[in-house]
């Protein structure tokens, strides 16, 4: 017998959304230069969550929309200063969870680009992940 696509189980296990590259300029570090004439940043976004009706429906609405989450990096980073790339990223991450219900694990990647200091460095990086208990 002939089983057709709609004939077969199929489900969707996990979704992964991935947001790389987004550039920023903040006034984020340890150094006074830091704090008055900023860096360049750069942040990488994963999503893991329960919008597997997304895949199916092929609706907005049924996902984590991606300009919504740039969005939100870009407000962390303006509202504010960071002493630590560590605790931009955990920022990000908290807020991430607490505004898109449907995130269960969010991995956010900060880099500072030519981190004063260091010689001829291309970037420093931190990565946090956090998850809904």
């Amino acid at each position: 017998m002939n089983e057709s696509i709609e004939d077969r189980a199929v489900r969707t296990e996990r979704v992964r959304l991935r947001v790389e590259r987004i550039e920023l300029r903040g006034r984020h570090g340890i150094h006074p230069g830091e704090r008055t004439r900023g860096n360049s940043f750069r942040v990488d976004l994963e999503i893991d969550g329960d919008v597997g009706r997304a895949v199916a429906t092929d609706r907005l609405e049924e996902t984590i929309d991606y300009a919504r989450m740039v969005q939100l990096v870009r407000q962390v980073n303006r509202r504010q200063s960071f002493c630590l790339i560590e605790s931009l990223a955990g920022a990000i991450a908290e807020e991430l969870l607490a505004r898109f219900p449907a995130a269960e694990r969010v991995a956010v990647r900060v880099a500072k680009l030519t981190p004063p200091g260091l010689g001829r460095v291309a970037c420093t990086s931190a990565e946090v992940v956090k998850s809904r208990t």
